[in-house]
């Protein structure tokens, strides 16, 4: 992985690239924790689509918090949100860090943003409520129906809005998620150690980025996985 940084920074974008679909290919089935992420962090720096940079900041932000580029990913989602002028969504990003982040050198961008934009934020959230209302009673009655179509087969696909290595973390993120009305879970996975909150179990793809797409049309921070067969109860 080292040498596609290598490359990359010698402003041979286009080979860089390259090399790093072809790992992404061969290798990412094998490869740590560590290089998992840093091939998401790296993808999402050479990709030209901002929206396509996006999805990979997003799912290094959510699949591996407190991870050594995840605080990064978040504060580019934030810039890249305030270039799209979406100021709320921008404003959760810049929150994460500032939350879950106490040594990130990106947590002086954060605070001085949210400073910056602070009058403005309070009134976008103000006006936002009954719309995000109507959008959580949607969703909720969107996933009840996803639910019942898939039911009767494996279900493989869901929906991830956190994962944490302090549990209580991810139950104090269920908490708040539970008393917008959605149903969530808090589950583990075999062979690791965070606890992971999710919403939805499906069998087809398709219905969960249904799922997903609304989530994040009402500023939710998720992502799509598919391992719902290797979930574990968690406490």
């Amino acid at each position: 992985m080292g040498i596609i940084d290598s490359i990359a920074s010698k402003g041979d974008i286009e080979r860089a690239r390259s090399i790093l679909e072809g790992w992404w290919e061969t290798d990412l089935q094998d490869a740590n924790r560590h290089d998992r992420q840093y091939a998401l962090w790296l993808r999402g720096l050479l990709t030209v689509d901002p929206e396509l940079a996006s999805l990979d900041f997003r799912r290094l932000a959510v699949s591996f918090p407190g991870g050594p580029f995840s605080d990064d990913a978040l504060s580019r989602l934030g810039l890249i949100s305030v270039a799209d002028g979406d100021l709320l969504e921008a404003s959760a990003y810049f929150r994460a860090i500032l939350l879950d982040y106490p040594i990130s050198p990106e947590r002086k961008i954060a605070e001085e943003w949210l400073n910056s934009n602070q009058s403005a934020l309070e009134v976008l959230e103000l006006a936002r409520i009954p719309k995000i209302q109507e959008q959580v009673r949607a969703i909720q009655k969107n996933t009840k129906s996803l639910g019942q179509a898939s039911s009767g087969s494996p279900d493989r696909y869901a929906i991830q809005v956190g994962a944490f290595s302090n549990s209580q973390s991810a139950r104090d993120l269920a908490k708040e998620l539970t008393a917008k009305g959605f149903e969530v879970r808090v589950v583990g996975i075999k062979g690791t150690a965070l606890s992971r909150v999710r919403i939805g179990r499906f069998k087809e793809r398709q219905r969960a980025s249904t799922l997903l797409h609304d989530l994040r049309e009402i500023g939710q921070v998720a992502t799509l996985v598919d391992d719902v067969f290797l979930e574990v109860e968690r406490p």
